[in-house]
């Protein structure tokens, strides 16, 4: 059962989407896959369908579209990329501008 402050937290916490600002955190485990630095972009699309996201709920594995607010490099060397799908589960949802 949900108490009061896990539904407030619930409703507070920024969803991921189209049009939502992210950047791309660094996984537990470093490897030539990773992004230098924490690169900035918006979700643009859902990312490229997989079995995973086709057959199981949205989670950690959902991939989402992302156009960096410049060009990006893997650690690895390779790049630039503009946009990629990356796993929700790296990204993080910026916070609102109040305006």
């Amino acid at each position: 059962m949900w108490n009061r402050s896990e539904k407030q937290a619930a409703r507070t916490a920024p969803a991921f989407g189209v049009g939502v600002q992210v950047y791309v955190r660094e996984p537990e485990v470093p490897s030539g896959e990773d992004w230098v630095g924490e690169p900035t972009g918006v979700i643009i699309a859902p990312g490229s369908p997989t079995l995973r996201s086709v057959n199981l709920p949205a989670g950690d594995g959902t991939l989402w579209m992302v156009a960096f607010s410049e060009p990006q490099h893997r650690r690895d060397g390779r790049g630039p990329y503009d946009r990629v799908s990356i796993p929700q589960g790296l990204l993080v949802a910026a916070d609102p501008i109040d305006g």
